[in-house]
């Protein structure tokens, strides 16, 4: 564990400002677009930030997130009252509503699809390479 911190605090040596653009959610493998989600992207910044501003979703649309493994650990973050998302962890699915932050570490199966509301869901994984 403390090489692995060791390796994620090496990235962050200085500051830095950047910007998110609009990137869609198909660009990431198992994902597709979906009405309802802009997906923002932080560009070039050294871990992979995603921000997802979900609007006005009253009905819960077909799943637009797969199932699926990453190498590296993940961590997601729900923000909004109204907001109601279904995390899938392992073959285990939860319904969140409200504010929560979900770690997923390496090798977890996992899915995570908006079920109702507005807010923002926000990934961050943690690893070195930059995807955009």
């Amino acid at each position: 564990m403390k090489n692995k911190l060791f390796t994620i605090n090496k990235m962050f040596n200085q500051a830095m400002i950047v910007e998110n653009i609009e990137s869609p959610l198909s660009a990431i493998p198992f994902h597709r677009d979906v009405e309802g989600i802009e997906r923002l992207l932080a560009k070039d910044f050294p871990l992979h930030l995603a921000i997802h501003k979900v609007k006005d979703i009253l009905s819960v649309p077909a799943p637009y997130t797969l199932p699926h493994v990453h190498e590296f650990d993940e961590i997601n973050i729900l923000i909004g009252e109204e907001l109601v998302y279904e995390i899938q962890l392992g073959l285990k699915k939860y319904q969140l509503k409200g504010n929560h932050s979900i770690f997923i570490p390496a090798g977890t199966l996992h899915a995570s699809n908006v079920q109702t509301g507005n807010g923002y869901f926000i990934a961050l994984w943690l690893h070195e390479t930059i995807i955009q």
